[in-house]
């Protein structure tokens, strides 16, 4: 076994074991669920209610394109949330905890640990990803919605899911930087801040964490090119972090 497989394997075992993930990936799934599909029901059968106005008002289109972006803006608060928190404790815990003094020791160096980490966790979220796509594509089905288009949402879905997910691998190089879980949740909760005021304030098309969102909203005229914002934002963060575990010194 090499040392990046033998790394990858414990990043796995760490982050299947850990009521950290655990907790993220049903909340995330079933906050998704509840905010899109239920959402999408008020706003259709209880229109004279204040729930249903809200949720009307939510909705830039009809049918399943006003269902899909419905979900997009669902998927872009909890999926930025959970990955953020997740990937910060992967990392962070190390320092927390300790153990990061054992990694020295040990014959995988600091970035091949790093490559696993972010591996896993990517991992995690498309997995993640898939499953709040194909919950919220057989939702609408329940809805009522015709089956044509529950493809084409599910992949948009998933899409705006791993490009918010893997927009927070940032979040690991701040772990890693003020070595805690605590500075990464600190910035997974200012990009969610930043991301949903600057949007409100329609700047979000400058934003890597907005942009999917805004791409999967009926009406906003964002193309799909500038989906590139996001992937840079994930590899800046990749590389940012592995520099970082690679630069690791005991004492610092």
């Amino acid at each position: 076994m090499t040392p990046a497989s033998a790394a990858l394997g414990v990043e796995v075992r760490k982050l299947v074991r850990s009521p950290v993930t655990r907790i993220a990936t049903v909340a995330g799934l079933a906050l998704v669920a509840v905010t899109t599909i239920g959402g999408f029901a008020a706003a259709g059968s209880a229109g004279e209610t204040a729930l249903g106005r809200k949720s009307a008002a939510l909705l830039t289109a009809s049918g399943w394109a006003g269902y899909t972006g419905l979900a997009a803006m669902s998927v872009g608060v909890t999926m930025l949330l959970a990955a953020g928190v997740v990937m910060a404790w992967v990392v962070g815990r190390e320092f927390t905890d300790g153990t990061v003094v054992a990694l020295f020791a040990i014959p995988p160096r600091l970035a091949t640990i790093a490559d696993a980490k972010m591996a896993v966790a990517l991992a995690w979220v498309g997995l993640l990803a898939l499953a709040e796509a194909a919950v919220l594509a057989l939702g609408g089905l329940a809805l009522g919605l015709p089956l044509d288009g529950a493809p084409a949402c599910a992949a948009v879905v998933w899409l705006t899911a791993v490009l918010l997910g893997a927009g927070a691998l940032p979040v690991m190089w701040v772990a890693t930087r003020w070595r805690g879980y605590l500075a990464g949740i600190a910035a997974t909760l200012g990009l969610v801040v930043v991301t949903n005021v600057s949007a409100g304030f329609g700047l979000g098309a400058y934003l890597p964490w907005a942009v999917p969102v805004l791409w999967a909203t009926p009406g906003t005229g964002i193309p799909a090119a500038m989906l590139a914002l996001p992937v840079a934002a994930a590899l800046l963060g990749g590389l940012a972090t592995r520099r970082a575990w690679r630069d690791l010194h005991l004492g610092d």
